[in-house]
């Protein structure tokens, strides 16, 4: 599911700057490793301070989670992310090879990778994956998931 991160009493913070907004988001960050992808809102109720913007944060995050990217998009943030990193190859000298990525599915978005042997790309470069199509299309607020199809066999869901 989409989400904001709010953190209320924002008020009670004195001597507020941009290092204790920093040293607040940093530790949140911390705390929800898991949601490393969410934005952070530092709110006061009681003020009324920032939540304004938590609705314009809300809308975009919903436009995100629903939001369709084209396989020619995709495809253009795949290629520059193997021009970075290759995939891996195994130590009988297997290449993990990728053919092609789509979006199958939006809410939340899902990428099919098309490999041919999800086997051979670990945890690491799954993550790297995810990380580089966040960092080339957004997707801010909302969970990504890459499904790593392999030549001829049923897809697999990657524990990202």
């Amino acid at each position: 599911r989409a989400c904001v991160i709010v953190a209320n009493k924002w008020d009670l913070i004195e001597n507020k700057d941009n290092r204790s907004f920093n040293a607040a988001c940093e530790t949140i960050r911390d705390d929800l490793p898991m949601l490393k992808w969410a934005p952070i809102v530092l709110a006061s109720a009681l003020s009324g301070q920032r939540v304004n913007t938590l609705f314009g944060h809300v809308d975009t995050v919903l436009q995100q989670h629903r939001r369709r990217v084209s396989t020619a998009v995709l495809n253009q943030a795949l290629e520059e992310m193997l021009a970075w990193h290759k995939p891996p190859s195994t130590a009988q000298a297997k290449q993990g090879k990728v053919y092609y990525c789509t979006q199958v599915a939006s809410s939340p978005p899902t990428i099919a990778m098309f490999v041919n042997d999800a086997d051979l790309f670990a945890q690491n470069y799954r993550r790297y994956a995810e990380g580089k199509f966040r960092e080339s299309l957004g997707f801010e607020g909302t969970p990504l998931r890459v499904l790593w199809r392999s030549k001829g066999r049923a897809p697999s869901l990657a524990q990202l």
